[in-house]
């Protein structure tokens, strides 16, 4: 399905969808992910954590805005993955998208309840639900079921309606932002940021996780960036895609970043980093210095900002799962688009059941870091995409909004040229998983860091094997924008990706996989044999028996 002939309404402008990408990016990340990371995770080098996923992330948005360039359908990762990769790994990293998106909407949603029932109610429904709900019960929040609602509702209107309210909180939030940190400076104490020692553990310094905390805190921050999805899965909605969507996914990014670094700063500056609340965040830390009105102003800002990111959320998935149902990999209902207000309603509802069922599941902590699993690889397989499509694109790879799959029947496909470049990137990918699991798991010793630098030589060899053996492609003239750095940035952006990844809690990664295994099962239980290369391979054998059993 191209861009031209979408069923969507093309209604977004360039300062729509960066409003899109900072209200998804900005909700997610200040009020929710910075506390906790203070917390528990690296401290006041919180800030410092923002700058280093804020690196990784950046090579991540020039991928992205590579992609963009070339492709206007909706669906983004997947899409990419579709074209460059193949059907399987697009499947997967679909699954993987989905787990993610349907993940995050929850953890927002419970954001919102946590700070309504505490500011706004003084834990009046807590109360209640722990008094009347069963223990096996324990995490369903009625506050989080109803803003998943309205969530939904309101995506069911339309996407003007999402676009006209993320215009209004962005206001909101920067008056609110901006009222906390002026606010912490004025008040605050540089004695926070290093001398201030934890009671409790005895940890001080301006580091005191180390700096084990400090990536652990940057794998984490990247729930931050998950709106980079929401930017480029609106390619069929926007005016003018393939200019558009590259500017505004770097504007969005450069905008969030200088937000997430400069917040975190300040409330490490405000108050000792081990007294903040992981969970109610900026506020808690106005009500503990008893500043009435800045208290109110951040929390309408809060809840105004995590609900607009929440709504954010639901588009984004939605248009996921609808690009997917379009190839055929998940059920026909789920791309059903609505005559009047041009959204899939059918694909929005089952989102947001699955969200509300999620909330209720698990536990905000273990969500955090599942969704920052998800982005990693996410982000991980984009920049193989990138790679990929500049060094080996054929007459049926040229850039273009056509939704066909690269397939292996090209005369070129088993050429001298192709078969080095496949060899030198599974090379790369493979001691790029090596060499960021050892550094990440293994106890650094005389012969690990030989092993190490052995496998650092293997890495840029193969890149520059890549850089010197592959000429870019002659259609990368005709984008709008081009990944700066080829192969060394998307090279750069596998490993920090990988290597953050890695350093995620072991139970997330666990259960990061289960859901992996829970999107193959649906692959090879239903999408194999319903897909459109299926179904369009069944249509030519059934052709070909019908012209032998009736010749002409």
């Amino acid at each position: 399905l191209s861009a031209d002939t979408s069923r969507f309404r093309k209604c977004l402008t360039l300062f729509q969808l960066v409003v899109q990408g900072v209200a998804h990016m900005l909700g997610s990340g200040i009020f929710i992910v910075t506390p906790a990371i203070i917390q528990s995770t690296a401290g006041p080098a919180t800030c410092i954590s923002y700058l280093v996923a804020g690196l990784a992330a950046a090579f991540s948005v020039l991928c992205y805005s590579d992609l963009a360039s070339r492709y206007s359908c909706t669906g983004s990762a997947y899409v990419y993955t579709y074209f460059s990769i193949g059907e399987f790994a697009a499947a997967v990293i679909g699954f993987f998208l989905i787990g993610e998106m349907i993940i995050q909407a929850p953890v927002l949603a419970l954001g919102i309840s946590e700070n309504m029932d505490t500011f706004l109610f003084n834990g009046t429904v807590g109360n209640w639900q722990n008094e009347y709900f069963p223990d096996w019960f324990l995490h369903t929040n009625i506050i989080a079921l109803v803003v998943i609602a309205i969530y939904m509702i309101i995506n069911m209107v339309g996407i003007k309606s999402v676009s006209y309210i993320n215009i209004a909180v962005a206001g909101v939030s920067l008056v609110s932002l901006g009222t906390f940190c002026l606010v912490a400076i004025v008040h605050g104490s540089i004695d926070n940021m290093s001398k201030v020692v934890d009671p409790a553990t005895g940890k001080t310094g301006f580091a005191p996780f180390g700096i084990t905390g400090i990536i652990q805190g940057a794998g984490t921050a990247f729930f931050a960036f998950v709106g980079l999805e929401s930017v480029v899965t609106l390619a069929e909605e926007s005016v003018n895609p393939k200019r558009d969507l590259p500017r505004a996914t770097l504007l969005s990014f450069s905008l969030v970043l200088l937000l997430y670094v400069v917040t975190a700063f300040s409330m490490a500056y405000f108050i000792p980093w081990y007294e903040v609340n992981g969970t109610t965040g900026l506020i808690g830390s106005l009500v503990e210095k008893d500043m009435t009105i800045a208290q109110w102003i951040v929390t309408v800002g809060l809840i105004f900002t995590v609900f607009s990111c929440g709504l954010c959320t639901v588009t984004t998935i939605s248009r996921i799962v609808y690009s997917i149902s379009e190839d055929g990999l998940l059920f026909p209902f789920l791309s059903r688009i609505h005559p009047t207000t041009q959204v899939p309603v059918w694909n929005i509802l089952v989102c947001s059941v699955f969200g509300a069922l999620t909330s209720i599941i698990y536990d905000m902590n273990i969500l955090l870091h599942m969704i920052s699993g998800g982005t990693l690889m996410v982000f991980v397989i984009t920049a193989v995409a990138v790679m990929i499509l500049s060094y080996d694109l054929s007459d049926e790879r040229s850039p273009s909004s056509e939704r066909t799959p690269l397939t292996t029947t090209s005369p070129s496909y088993y050429s001298n040229t192709k078969f080095l470049f496949t060899i030198s990137m599974l090379l790369f990918i493979g001691t790029a998983i090596m060499l960021t699991a050892v550094l990440a798991f293994a106890k650094q010793n005389a012969s690990i860091i030989a092993f190490e630098v052995v496998l650092a030589c293997v890495l840029l060899s193969s890149l520059a094997f890549v850089k010197w053996r592959m000429p870019l492609n002659a259609g990368e003239e005709d984008l709008t924008f081009r990944c700066p750095g080829k192969p060394f940035a998307p090279g750069a952006c596998i490993l920090i990706n990988l290597f953050l990844f890695f350093n995620l809690a072991i139970s997330a990664l666990v259960q990061l996989a289960v859901y992996g295994c829970i999107g193959l099962v649906i692959y090879f239980g239903y999408g194999i044999f319903f897909s459109k290369i299926t179904l369009a391979k069944q249509k030519q054998i059934d052709e070909s028996a019908k012209e032998i059993v009736e010749p002409r």
